[in-house]
């Protein structure tokens, strides 16, 4: 069995937003080039699964870390072609097992009352969709436990990021 790194990748705008949280999972040809799974928008219009094949983290703008998760057995990973300079793709169609299970849990909808503290459901966002995601990962055998607990500890605190700033005038 030839297993894959897969990783957390934190994202953040600025140091009072809500981290950006997406799963990475390398290339076997360049550990800075892989697939990209997570789901983007808003707690006012909800979100939607996004893959994206292909994704450079050489060419992420933002400061980012990459938080190692374990590892994830390459039969379940839509694999990149040898040559991977001619990929980048993006959409919401799966493709091997790993994007499957994230969309068999559901993207974070509308939130009732969105600048309320997060909460695990009414008003979800990326970090509690990755924590359902990530204990399903692990029920389906895909990774190890451990992930659960390394995930958590990188959430911001519920009420964290959420409330309105007055602007400067």
């Amino acid at each position: 069995m030839i297993r894959r790194p897969i990783s957390l990748l934190l994202l953040r705008q600025s140091r009072s937003q809500r981290a950006y949280f997406a799963i990475f999972i390398s290339s076997p040809i360049d550990p800075n080039i892989g697939n990209l799974i997570n789901v983007v928008g808003a707690p006012m219009t909800g979100y939607k699964h996004v893959f994206e094949h292909g994704y450079r983290l050489s060419l992420e703008t933002q400061s980012y870390e990459l938080v190692p998760l374990g590892h994830v057995d390459r039969v379940h990973i839509a694999n990149l072609p040898a040559d991977a300079d001619a990929v980048r793709s993006t959409g919401d169609e799966p493709c091997g097992d790993i994007e499957v299970a994230a969309v068999e849990v559901p993207a974070p909808g509308v939130s009732e009352v969105f600048m309320a503290p997060v909460n695990d459901t009414t008003n979800r966002r990326r970090q509690e969709w990755m924590m359902e995601y990530i204990r399903h990962l692990v029920a389906k055998g895909f990774i190890d436990a451990h992930a659960i607990e390394i995930v958590q500890s990188k959430r911001d605190p519920p009420d964290f990021g959420i409330d309105l700033r007055p602007v400067a005038r």
